[in-house]
């Protein structure tokens, strides 16, 4: 462990780690700020949730979720395991906590790549562009595996980046560990392996020592790989990145080169404003000024890593999340934009305190103005409870529809929990008036989903009925098809729409009204 820290005592030292401490704390408390009280992770993190669920209750891994990254839901198991409750949403606040923990601590591995190329303050500079970012902190919140992804990704670079041979074997382990996380990891096999082969060219034993550090890679990974063959019937990580080059070269649902352009440079100052877009310039020149084989290794895995996000974007997926494995080495280049500050001026360590204050408090501007709208998503999920109650097959109501068909609001009304996910069916279907795909984007609030070509609301229910659509619920959402709109407006407009429920009567400011169709009435007027 000498050879990773470089002799605790400069890397570790005693304010080092006072300070570290204090910039996580800071971290932690931010986040439990803006914790989403009293409201359930939902849509992936709903996923993660029934998978850790069963596993822990079951003790066997569940094959009625076909999903390939269970490698976050597989460790959140463990503490589901020693937790005890009969509330889910305790459950759920758990699984919060847990990735906000993960979020804080990965501080500590990027002080660690920081200082590997800067001095100590510097690299608590760095901690702190990290942990102070808005995306990384609004992603901690959410339960998902993406925490997870960017820790085990950063431990297997900042090993890698030691000279003691023991390290570099386990950054190969450490790499198979995130590819279970999430499987586009895999992509790092290669720059590990091309700087691997590179560094020992000149050892006889060079080929031998590689073939230790893929056999140490593919033994981490055979476990799970064996079990979801078993379970989901593919392995989750070469399967899944055949099946993304194959989409790539069919050429599917892809878009042209210059909207691919067009919407990765858009993703990218979406993820990196407000404090990289200000840092990343000069700190990148800074960087790459003076180039060794260690700055090679870090700009081939930035590059790398960055694939996942380019293939998004070609695939037409306007998502920050792709972009957050990034950041850890996007805070190491923006350190350098500092240090070039640091040659002009002596006052080392007031520059460091004045630019964490500048970087903490442009954080928290940011974080204030795009908040979610706490108030809103807690009244969406109550009101979607009593969609659950009294409806059967309604119209979908994207977002809000999260909070109905993802079994909480089934949960929700249970006198014991937990229960496996498997004994509960959703109580409410849905015919859906837009396209999934399009709704899950990140700018949906912005542009709005395209909708489906329905010309009326008569037009929908008589294509509805024929999957059983018994009730229409509709919203002050301006985003909605107009014939929903419509309907929320005028309802006298609509006899054969009978109103059995109005969320403002009830005292929520978030404004729903449900109607049930009486299709007698309405085969009437459709007739005449």
């Amino acid at each position: 462990m000498q050879n990773l820290i470089e002799n605790k005592s400069k890397i570790f030292s005693r304010n080092a780690i006072i300070c570290l401490g204090i910039i996580g704390a800071v971290g932690f408390l931010i986040r439990s700020f803006y914790f989403p009280e009293g409201i359930p992770v939902t849509l992936d993190g709903a996923l993660y949730f029934w998978y850790a669920n069963d596993l822990s209750i079951s003790g066997t891994f569940p094959s009625n979720v076909n999903f390939p990254n269970n490698g976050w839901p597989t460790f959140l198991s463990v503490f589901f395991y020693f937790f005890n409750s009969e509330n889910f949403l305790d459950y759920m606040v758990l699984q919060r906590y847990v990735t906000i923990i993960i979020s804080v601590v990965t501080i500590i591995p990027v002080y660690i790549l920081c200082r590997k190329f800067c001095g100590t303050g510097l690299s608590l500079l760095g901690a702190s562009l990290f942990v102070f970012q808005p995306r990384i902190i609004e992603n901690s919140l959410l339960g998902v595996t993406d925490p997870l992804f960017i820790l085990l990704e950063l431990m297997c670079l900042i090993l890698f980046l030691q000279n003691d041979l023991k390290f570099k074997y386990l950054s190969f382990a450490f790499l198979a560990l995130a590819c279970l996380v999430r499987y586009e990891g895999i992509m790092l096999i290669i720059p590990l392996s091309v700087f691997f082969l590179l560094k020992y060219r000149a050892d006889k034993k060079n080929i031998p020592r590689y073939f230790i550090a893929i056999s140490i890679f593919i033994l981490v990974l055979l476990p799970m790989l064996f079990v979801r063959m078993e379970t989901i019937g593919s392995d989750g990580v070469f399967s899944h990145s055949i099946a993304a080059v194959q989409a790539y070269s069919s050429g599917s649902t892809l878009i042209h080169a210059n909207e691919a352009v067009f919407t990765f440079l858009r993703s990218t100052a979406l993820a990196i404003f407000p404090i990289f877009f200000v840092f990343l310039p000069l700190g990148i020149f800074g960087f790459f000024r003076n180039r060794n084989f260690d700055k090679y290794v870090v700009l081939f895995f930035l590059i790398f890593t960055s694939l996942t996000a380019v293939y998004a974007s070609i695939r037409e997926a306007q998502d920050p999340r792709y972009f957050l494995p990034l950041f850890p080495i996007l805070s190491l280049f923006s350190v350098y934009t500092v240090k070039e500050i640091y040659k002009k001026f002596n006052k080392t360590k007031l520059i460091t305190i004045v630019f964490i204050v500048a970087v903490l408090l442009s954080s928290l501007v940011y974080l204030d103005y795009t908040k979610t709208d706490y108030g809103h998503e807690r009244d969406a999920y109550h009101i979607g409870l009593e969609v659950s109650k009294i409806t059967s097959i309604i119209n979908d109501y994207h977002p809000e529809i999260k909070y109905v068909h993802n079994k909480i609001d089934i949960i929700s009304n249970l006198e014991a929990f937990p229960i496996l996910s498997s004994e509960i069916e959703n109580k409410v279907k849905i015919v859906r008036t837009n396209d999934r795909a399009a709704c899950l984007k990140e700018d949906a609030i912005e542009t709005g989903c395209r909708q489906f070509d329905y010309n009326s609301l008569n037009e929908f229910i008589d294509i509805g009925k024929n999957e059983g659509l018994t009730h229409i619920v509709v919203d002050e959402n301006e985003n909605r098809p107009q014939f929903l709109k419509d309907v929320f407006e005028n309802e006298e407009k609509f006899p054969y729409l009978t109103k059995i429920y109005d969320s403002s009567e009830h005292g929520y400011d978030y404004h729903l009204k449900i109607f049930r169709i009486d299709y007698e009435k309405f085969e009437s007027i459709e007739f005449n």
